[in-house]
């Protein structure tokens, strides 16, 4: 079966890149036939081929396309830009040999993103008349309507595979999935659909949720992504990206509590933003503007996949903090550090009083990044320990000495997101005026840092580093 399948793969691509270079057919024509070829002998693969030899073989492919793609030797986007869609699927695909046990479920992961996101392209080209974006590419609610169409097929036939679910979770989680394909972009969907799959299948199979669960939590999310966006504290996508976000960290962790600590960063944030309005020349575009979907994940992603993997601890609130399960005593630090720094920067910049770059100490314009000021400094320590004083009771085993290091721990997460500011993130310069800020723009240039390392991946990496050391010091305590 390896050899058919190899060969039809490898045809579809010769004749694909063949007849969108010859403008045979629409380049997204060429690049759907080849993604449901592709991704289609995937999910049959799994199937049919022993799971050690398949792993190396998508990860040799992968190394290779990802070389074609850089060399620009495949299928570009319409737009010009990198098909990188190509490349993420088969890291998607990759992640969930390694990661998931059931081949079926991982058939199935692959399956709805074969068949469901052509549809949902080929829907929004040929009958759509509007559009709308929500991370950057366009999509339509057209579109949206035949992705869980083609989810809604794929379940029917399919059965009795995941009908233990019930219709009720079944139907919650194509709305989910075609919310995160709308999410998408770049080819993003391509790694984020089939991952969602495989993960909603595999927790609720392990510890199976009542009718209608998944379905009443995406009822709950709708009002709540209303309100955010009404009230201006989120974009649309970063509302719908907060929704997705809930909803994977109550199924992950068996339990709605854990949503108190991203409610209280979400709340504290917007109240302080209001309280304390400040924009600065220096600061970056998304100054006092709704938080949208990729500052949402910057500062909720790792609290998110913490939550995800509680299911595998066993029954929620059996963990010994100073054991191997220090999930909750984690949780809560990833959350400190984002509160602490969303505190820091929107009061520090509030009261503009002198700031200093940390690292190289030197005066900086307030709200550069990598400026610190006494003020931001302490609203920093005070939102860790707001966290803490509000959350400590979701940690078992809590005491004053722990909590009292999950603080300092934020406050620590804080400053490192400094220093990262500091060393790494993108500063420009006005050639007219010399002054410096975080945007880029028109007369302006880089001088210092990497264009590519914004606020939003510095929050992402100072609390991934965060809870890294503090994973690996929990460990030692």
């Amino acid at each position: 079966m390896l050899l058919p399948l190899a060969i039809t793969v490898l045809l579809t691509t010769v004749l694909c890149e063949t007849a969108a270079r010859k403008q045979w057919v629409p380049y997204w024509i060429a690049r759907k036939v080849l993604h449901f070829i592709a991704v289609g002998a995937c999910a049959v693969a799994v199937l049919e081929v022993e799971r050690s030899l398949l792993i190396k073989i998508v990860a040799a492919a992968e190394v290779l396309l990802v070389g074609l793609i850089f060399a620009n030797q495949l299928l570009r986007e319409e737009s010009g830009r990198r098909a990188w869609g190509i490349v993420w699927f088969p890291l998607a695909f990759l992640v969930l040999l390694v990661g998931v046990q059931d081949a079926h479920v991982i058939a199935f992961s692959m399956l709805v993103l074969a068949v469901c996101d052509p549809a949902a392209t080929v829907a929004g080209k040929l009958l759509a008349k509007e559009h709308y974006q929500l991370t950057g590419d366009p999509k339509s609610l057209v579109g949206n309507a035949a992705f869980f169409a083609g989810f809604l097929l794929l379940v029917w036939v399919h059965l009795p595979f995941a009908v233990w679910l019930g219709w009720g979770n079944l139907l919650a989680l194509g709305l989910i999935l075609t919310a995160a394909e709308a999410l998408g972009s770049r080819g993003l969907d391509n790694v984020i659909v089939p991952l969602l799959t495989a993960w909603f299948l595999t927790p609720m199979r392990e510890t199976p949720v009542a009718a209608n669960h998944l379905l009443y939590l995406v009822i709950v999310a709708l009002p709540f992504c209303w309100l955010l966006v009404r009230r201006r504290s989120l974009t649309a996508g970063g509302a719908l990206t907060a929704a997705l976000l809930g909803i994977v960290v109550v199924v992950g962790s068996g339990s709605v509590k854990w949503l108190l600590p991203l409610f209280l960063f979400l709340l504290s944030s917007s109240l302080i933003g209001k309280i304390f309005p400040a924009k600065t020349a220096a600061g970056d575009a998304k100054q006092q503007q709704p938080r949208d979907a990729t500052q949402v994940l910057a500062n909720g992603a790792v609290y998110g996949v913490l939550a995800s993997s509680l299911w595998q601890l066993g029954a929620v609130g059996n963990f010994n903090c100073f054991g191997p399960d220090h999930t909750p005593a984690l949780l809560l630090i990833a959350m400190a550090t984002a509160t602490a720094d969303t505190w820091s920067s929107e009061i520090g910049q509030y009261f503009k009083r002198p700031t200093y770059d940390l690292v190289k100490w030197r005066k900086v314009p307030a709200g550069l990044s990598g400026g610190v000021s006494w003020v931001g400094t302490l609203a920093g320590l005070g939102g860790s320990a707001f966290i803490v004083a509000t959350c400590f009771w979701l940690v078992p085993y809590m005491d004053c000495n722990l909590a009292l290091a999950i603080a300092l721990t934020g406050f620590l997460g804080m400053l490192l997101d400094s220093a990262l500011g500091s060393l790494f993130q993108a500063k420009y310069q006005d050639v007219a005026t010399g002054a410096l800020s975080d945007a880029p723009g028109a007369g302006k240039k880089l001088v210092g840092g990497y264009s590519w390392m914004t606020n939003d991946v510095v929050n992402f990496l100072a609390i991934l580093i965060g809870v890294g050391v503090s994973d690996y010091l929990l460990a030692l305590w």
